[in-house]
């Protein structure tokens, strides 16, 4: 069961030394293309094509400071962004939207709160509608309380994704955030159908920046990765943005080790 090596990024021009490394495919961590100009954008893509690295996974193009979550936030004039920002992503070989951002998603301690949770409702459905117009799937990542109050966990993504409506849409899981989640390994096969895509790192460094598991960190990776083979895991598990050829050919070595 074979999966695909990908490496977050925040500049294009990590591109090269990811090529180099041997990666099947990178992650922006963020927004990297919606500013860029025309002819930025033509460069970027040129870029992209010739190292044969596509942008398959991309966050959600949202600004950091919109949170859907609260009154005043006007669906339709981001339903015109997004159509504008997915079409170039999709160019840049974007197949799937990872929202990881939870501060766009915190609701209010007090008032209606179910009016916000349907407003976040319409804009999944509106994003994922929008995405499949360039075959493109939406991956919702449940996240602990100390980064939002809503969708701490995959039972509670598990029961409000569906009310969405839309088949394009799944959830995502970071080896990091699984404590604050509370998620074991041995629940994985439970949320097959639901998990559309992996990120892993060395979940001992839960704050600041992701660190590339290494072979003298101390960690045993085993069980997470023999849980993802015996669920059938087969998509993309990506890599933080300080991995290199050393870091993938040892996460690439414990997959191959790893017994479902």
């Amino acid at each position: 069961m074979g999966v695909r090596w990908g490496k977050m990024l925040t500049d294009p021009e990590q591109l090269n030394r990811a090529a180099a490394d041997g990666f099947d495919f990178v992650q922006p961590s963020r927004d990297l293309v919606t500013e860029l100009s025309e002819e930025s954008f033509r460069r970027l893509k040129a870029l992209v094509a010739d190292r044969g690295l596509p942008f398959q996974v991309c966050a959600v193009p949202l600004p950091e400071e919109v949170r859907v979550t609260q009154r005043g936030f006007n669906l339709y004039v981001w339903t015109e962004h997004l159509k504008s920002a997915l079409q170039r992503l999709a160019q840049l070989g974007c197949r799937q939207l990872a929202w990881s951002n939870g501060r766009a998603r915190v609701l209010p301690v007090e008032g209606e709160l179910a009016v916000f949770k349907e407003q976040l409702l319409q804009f999944l459905f509106m994003l994922c509608e929008v995405a499949s117009g360039f075959g493109l799937s939406v991956s919702v990542e449940p996240l602990g309380p100390r980064r939002t109050n809503f969708l701490n966990s995959l039972k509670e993504i598990g029961d409000f994704l569906p009310r969405v409506g839309k088949d394009n849409l799944f959830s995502l899981i970071s080896l990091r955030e699984l404590a604050q989640i509370g998620l074991e390994p041995v629940d994985f096969a439970r949320y097959r159908a639901l998990i559309a895509h992996v990120q892993m790192e060395n979940p001992r460094a839960a704050e600041g920046p992701r660190i590339c598991p290494r072979p003298d960190d101390g960690y045993d990776y085993g069980p997470f990765l023999q849980a993802l083979k015996g669920m059938g895991y087969s998509g993309g598990i990506c890599l933080p943005e300080d991995s290199d050829a050393a870091g993938l050919a040892y996460c690439r070595g414990l997959w191959a080790e790893a017994s479902p």
